[in-house]
């Protein structure tokens, strides 16, 4: 995806990256003082329930918000994988963001390119955090009728 590595830790995050996190914190409603909980592989609370974590920029201050869905790419068989891969097409084209597979395994919409506005990886959250949501109905739609005629 990006060969930038990310994540610093906080005793070597610089003073903008801090800045960044706490201005991103107020945005999200998370506490300043949690401000480093954001930062993966630790996980937040989304506006729709599903984990939500920022990868921070090693060099700057900037982030690529992604979010975690429920559902392990492994557990995705048949016509699933085909309307997966349609969404990832849909997604990629439409908003510039990628769903694919997490370091756990699960399924994980995740932004393209570096933000460097709090408000705008706020922004962008949101947004991811929605298309997750139907990224989600979509699959479990799929799955619904096979599984209502037992």
């Amino acid at each position: 995806m990006n060969a930038i590595p990310s994540n610093p830790l906080p005793e070597t995050a610089t003073r903008a990256q801090v800045d960044f996190l706490s201005q991103l914190a107020v945005h999200i409603g998370v506490p300043v003082v949690d401000r480093f909980s954001m930062v993966a592989p630790q996980v937040v609370k989304g506006p729709a329930g599903l984990a939500c974590r920022f990868h921070l920029h090693a060099e700057h201050a900037g982030v690529l918000p992604e979010v975690l869905l429920p559902i392990a790419a492994q557990e995705l068989a048949g016509a699933e994988v085909l309307k997966l891969l349609t969404l990832q097409a849909a997604i990629l084209k439409e908003f510039g963001g990628y769903l694919g597979a997490s370091a756990e395994g699960l399924l994980q919409l995740s932004s393209l390119s570096w933000i460097e506005s709090p408000q705008d990886a706020a922004t962008s959250m949101d947004m991811l955090n929605r298309l997750a949501v139907s990224v989600l109905q979509a699959l479990l739609e799929e799955a619904a009728p096979a599984s209502g005629t037992a």
